[in-house]
């Protein structure tokens, strides 16, 4: 803030007579000069603002952390040692496309094994079947109790069970064999990868991550004192760090409860128009965008001071600078000011406040406002 502060000093004389006799008496001493000290402060123009009614487009302010709307993280489905990783961290890849392999040799030679218990289990049923044909001829013919046949037909479904196993066997081993090929399940790119070629893996190993970035999430927690104002739909804007840009989304879910620790209630916004340089995990700051009040008393939220619950304005009254209290209400944009506040009381309008609130100013001091052409030579 450019002011200068100044101290006037007026000296007060004080006037005594003298005699005639200049001569026959000493000079008298001088009276005591009294000084008084005048502090004034100089302002810019547009370092204050007038008190006015304004229409506030209410806003609460947020911070929270950008997400895929869609990730995942792959895993192994069969332990073995990783023979291939086909993708780096930053690589895109589609739903369906290879990206590891873990050894397939054992599973192959299980394959094999579960071929041939199978093959040998179908003779076993041929066997079977053709012994239930005969034994049920012997049987019509009277040459065979109705006990034997009976064994002949328990022999033949226990072949078919054996039959049915073997082939299922060998159906989980074809299975098996399949995932020591790891493909992607989702389109996306690669965040992470938690191992390297050459490492055993357990199932359930993890693998790679990957995330969607064609669809972003702002997730953020919302005061539960406030969370009553949001809903679903409600328009959010923000800047993620590290980016010149404002982005624009809306409230698309709400959680039913508050965090863990905390008195807050996430809510998660979709971004629009998703912008490749936006990455998962970066921090963002904005405001929901909570709609439009009537015209309002206003003044510049850098104007007001707020400390232990109370709040004061730096205000020029009859010409002097005076700290006054205020009630606050609604935060928002409105015309000409980014982030105003409403003055509910403590200021009338017109009155003029500085617009950045510095407790080093002096209160009580004369202010001074420095005209346009004085202020253009500094």
């Amino acid at each position: 803030m450019k002011r200068r502060t100044l101290v006037a000093v007026v000296a007060l004389a004080a006037v005594g007579g003298v005699t005639a006799a200049v001569a026959l008496r000493r000079p008298a001493a001088p009276a005591t000069q009294p000084v008084t000290s005048v502090t004034t402060v100089e302002f810019l123009a547009d370092e204050l603002w007038t008190a006015r009614p304004l229409v506030l487009e209410r806003t609460l302010p947020l911070t929270g952390t950008l997400r895929a709307a869609n990730q995942t993280i792959i895993k192994t489905k069969v332990a073995g040692d990783l023979v291939q990783l086909a993708v780096r961290e930053g690589e895109s890849v589609r739903a369906g496309q290879f990206v590891a392999r873990i050894d397939p040799t054992e599973y192959e030679l299980r394959v094999r094994r579960e071929q041939a218990a199978l093959a040998a289990a179908q003779a076993q049923l041929d066997i079977a079947a053709k012994t239930r044909e005969n034994y049920a001829q012997l049987l019509a013919k009277g040459f065979i109790s109705q006990t034997a046949f009976d064994s002949a037909q328990s022999a033949l479904e226990a072949a078919r069970g054996n039959r049915d196993a073997a082939a299922a066997a060998l159906e989980l081993a074809r299975k098996a064999l399949a995932d020591t090929e790891i493909r992607a399940p989702i389109a996306g790119t690669v965040a992470e990868r938690f191992a390297q070629p050459g490492e055993k893996l357990p199932v359930d190993g993890r693998v790679l991550s990957l995330v969607d970035l064609s669809s972003i999430e702002l997730e953020a927690p919302i005061p539960a004192d406030n969370i009553a104002q949001v809903a679903v739909g409600t328009r959010a804007e923000f800047r993620p760090e590290g980016l010149d840009r404002m982005y624009t989304g809306k409230v698309v879910r709400i959680n039913p409860a508050t965090a863990p620790g905390s008195r807050s209630v996430f809510v998660y916004i979709a971004v629009e128009r998703a912008d490749p340089a936006i990455r998962a995990g970066m921090f963002a700051h904005g405001r929901l965008v909570l709609g439009r009040s009537d015209p309002m008393l206003a003044v510049p939220f850098s104007a007001v001071r707020e400390e232990a619950g109370r709040a004061a304005v730096l205000a020029v009254v009859d010409g002097k600078l005076v700290q006054m209290p205020v009630t606050l209400g609604v935060r928002g944009r409105a015309e000409g000011l980014e982030d105003a506040v409403e003055i509910r009381s403590g200021l009338a309008p017109g009155t003029q406040v500085v617009r950045q609130f510095d407790a080093r100013l002096p209160i009580g001091g004369a202010v001074k406002v420095a005209q346009a052409r004085a202020a253009a030579t500094r």
